[in-house]
């Protein structure tokens, strides 16, 4: 008996179902994948957030500082850090392809106060970040970073050296998934609805945030003026009224609104 072979038209129409299919499966499944990194991720903040704590009670309540130890901006390792004592991680300069860059990441890392309680450098790094991105998250300046005393952005705020001086803990937040970091903490305006620093985007259009009781969490961002900003839309502001993201964020941070 003679088998009936596929005729043109039939397998045209199989290839059309193949890529509806498809069409229709790959967001979710994009989807899906994000979603797992946004795990990895929410898991590497608690486990900084839970060193965070324990450093302050193996030193009396004081906390690390926001900002890194560094010698330059750009590219050495600090061996007398100049603007803290207790940096949470050392400087080595921004990220780049150049051969060395990799291993100085990793020792500025392993340099911080914080690399006892998590001594594994994948913890520090978002899986969603770029291939030399060896680190990602950041400390809001409000928390030990000396630097910021009597800064403008910090609107009469004080810098917040012990556990004690910080109320509220499980709605404060200490660290964010900033993405590409640079040597000083995260910076963001007291008194006036404004960003300072951008408003990182990462995963599903938001953020994952560590808190000073030692969880962590994503956060969706609600604004889109928020998203448009992180992204570099045309016309976009720093100044956003009535953006509850940021609103939240200051919040966060300060543990009041100052405007």
């Amino acid at each position: 008996m003679k088998k009936k072979a596929f005729t043109l038209v039939e397998l045209l129409v199989v290839i059309s179902v193949i890529a509806l299919l498809l069409a229709i499966l790959m967001p979710a499944l994009q989807k899906a994948k994000e979603g797992a990194k946004t795990i990895v991720c929410t898991a590497g903040c608690k486990s900084l957030c839970t060193a965070w704590t324990v450093y302050a009670s193996d030193n009396d309540g004081k906390i690390v500082a926001a900002t890194t130890g560094y010698s330059t901006y750009f590219n050495q390792l600090s061996k007398d850090p100049l603007l803290c004592p207790n940096p949470w991680v050392d400087w080595a300069g921004y990220p780049s392809d150049t051969p060395d860059n990799k291993e100085r990441q990793i020792q500025a890392i392993k340099q911080g106060v914080l690399y006892p309680y998590v001594n594994t450098p994948k913890a520090y790094r978002c899986p969603t970040s770029k291939r030399i991105e060896l680190r990602c998250y950041t400390i809001p300046d409000v928390f030990g970073n000396l630097a910021s005393v009597g800064a403008n952005y910090m609107g009469g705020q004080k810098v917040l050296l012990t556990m004690l001086e910080i109320k509220r803990p499980s709605e404060r937040i200490i660290f964010l998934d900033e993405g590409y970091v640079t040597y000083g903490g995260y910076t963001i305006w007291y008194d006036r609805a404004e960003w300072w620093d951008l408003p990182p985007t990462r995963h599903n259009k938001g953020i994952t945030l560590g808190y000073a009781d030692g969880h962590s969490g994503f956060f969706k961002w609600r604004d889109q003026d928020t998203i448009d900003l992180s992204q570099g839309k045309p016309g976009s502001s720093l100044s956003q009224p009535g953006n509850e993201d940021l609103a939240m964020i200051q919040k966060g941070i300060f543990g009041t609104l100052g405007y």
